[in-house]
């Protein structure tokens, strides 16, 4: 069952506890948002909003995670829950590095929780790898583009240099 917590609230019982016990994983994303890994539950955290939700594992049933619609490297995270509802946790998450290790830590730590897909790593690390390659050939078009830029004003400095070389 999903529920709002806030650490600040003591008469929450478990509140005080909540505040000092550690994470085992986070992942930072968005703009002031955090997936925050705990023993016995996934954690959001979005800052600017204010609002902390808390999902307890013996109520997820799955985790799912989808490439996003428009661009597939912002990453969409999912919980099947055991009452037959799916809220998304996260969505245009970009930090797949560190989703890669709290997933590592959650298969550790609560291996009943099926992912989808199921080679959910792998996935994760062609996600990287496919993001690499895309930056990479960003960095040559923009490359490129400056070096026939340059060519392109070395060539008319030519041109300009021989048609005032033949008046003359």
């Amino acid at each position: 069952m999903a529920s709002d917590l806030s650490s600040e609230d003591e008469s929450l019982p478990g509140a005080a506890t909540m505040a000092t016990e550690l994470p085992i994983s986070i992942v930072r994303y968005g703009i002031a948002k955090e997936l925050r890994l705990y023993r016995d539950r996934l954690v959001t955290i979005a800052y600017e909003e204010g609002e902390e939700t808390a999902f307890y594992f013996d109520s997820i049933k799955r985790l799912v995670l989808m490439p996003g619609e428009h661009i597939p490297s912002k990453l969409i995270l999912m919980l099947d829950l055991t009452d037959g509802n799916t809220i998304i946790v996260a969505e245009g998450m970009s930090n797949v590095k560190d989703f890669r290790k709290l997933l590592a830590r959650l298969t550790e730590t609560q291996p009943d929780v099926a992912l989808d897909p199921p080679d959910m790593d792998e996935q994760l690390r062609q996600a990287l790898e496919i993001r690499r390659r895309s930056n990479y050939g960003c960095y040559a078009f923009v490359l490129a583009t400056f070096l026939v830029t340059i060519g392109v004003i070395w060539l008319l400095y030519i041109i300009v240099g021989f048609i005032g070389n033949i008046h003359h």
